[in-house]
């Protein structure tokens, strides 16, 4: 780990406080609201497109840090090419499989110009070679996190505190001088978007957000050197474990139990908390806080050379999950 980059966090800061107003005028004036439908957890209008405030802040400070060089510039290509493709939705509504080729389109091009995994990214004996199974399981992945970022940016608060803490995670891993640049460029944008969509907001980061947030944190590892990939996409998949659990464990649950399992829906887990009583801002805190647990221990496990630390962090971040889908279930029963 290296020392904290506190120049384009504080760039990104500035420029999100100055920003986040402007863009919420602006979807105002454009038509950019969320109205509130079958997976909402708001019941009024509110402007969307947040997220152009985040990319306009980490684009500042990427002036002053740098951009990274080839690869660099081939990750920021794809990170523009989500952030609009996600403002398109938030305008138009656009359809989900059209929406998906256009995703998995700019991930295979970035995968392809970058590099995809050269093992698994799980502790050994598990870590094991992948071949050309690489190329696709890192499209996959960053498919997964990108939507799965998405489905959680679903109450006040939550997904930017979550880029506060991984955006942290990733400037402290300092796996490529870049990389930790627009970590903290994420944290500080991500922070200063957040005194505005802290419950109760006044605007949300809409999928011009979501999809950047998750593309970043998905491709930022396969910037780390070729071996050492697995071990940043662990780190990153334990900062946003309970991101990427609550989705995965979700769906599984209503391929099972509902015919039209593929739907708009409110049964995410933290939507069932705030649903049996839980504010959004105590929702956000709880999951925020273990997050920055999971990231912490995931820094822990990166300094290691013992797989068991990463065996360690798994099995935390089992049991943070099954504590979350117990408190919900709890709550629930006494409704």
């Amino acid at each position: 780990m290296s020392a904290f980059p506190w120049a384009p966090a504080g760039i990104a800061f500035v420029v999100g406080v100055v920003a986040t107003p402007l863009v919420l005028r602006a979807a105002l004036r454009f038509g950019l609201l969320d109205r509130p439908n079958e997976r909402s957890s708001h019941t009024r209008v509110t402007p969307r497109g947040g997220g152009v405030a985040v990319a306009l802040a980490c684009a500042a400070a990427l002036l002053v840090a740098g951009t990274g060089g080839g690869r660099g510039a081939v990750f920021l290509a794809g990170a523009l090419a989500m952030a609009l493709l996600g403002l398109g939705d938030d305008r138009f509504d656009l359809p989900v499989l059209p929406r998906l080729a256009a995703q998995a389109l700019v991930a295979g091009v970035v995968v392809w110009a970058i590099g995809g995994l050269e093992s698994l990214p799980l502790p050994a004996p598990l870590d094991l070679r992948l071949g050309w199974l690489g190329g696709p399981l890192a499209v996959l992945w960053i498919l997964a996190v990108v939507n799965f970022y998405n489905f959680l940016d679903g109450i006040d608060g939550l997904a930017g505190l979550q880029g506060v803490v991984t955006g942290v995670g990733i400037a402290l891993a300092a796996w490529d001088p870049f990389a930790a640049s627009l970590g903290a460029a994420a944290a500080g944008a991500c922070l200063a978007f957040l005194t505005h969509n802290w419950s109760p907001a006044r605007v949300f980061l809409g999928d011009a957000g979501s999809l950047l947030l998750g593309y970043t944190f998905a491709a930022l590892p396969l910037l780390s050197p070729p071996r050492a990939r697995g071990s940043s996409v662990f780190l990153m998949a334990m900062s946003l474990w309970l991101f990427l659990a609550d989705a995965t464990w979700t769906r599984l649950r209503m391929i099972a139990r509902e015919p039209r399992w593929y739907g708009p829906h409110r049964n995410h887990v933290y939507q069932r908390l705030v649903a049996s009583g839980w504010s959004h801002a105590r929702t956000s805190l709880v999951i925020g806080a273990a997050s920055a647990l999971l990231t912490g221990a995931g820094l822990w496990a990166w300094s290691q050379p013992e797989p068991g630390a990463k065996w360690a962090v798994l099995a935390l971040a089992a049991t943070l999950f099954l504590a979350e889908l117990v408190a919900a279930r709890r709550r629930e029963a006494r409704a």
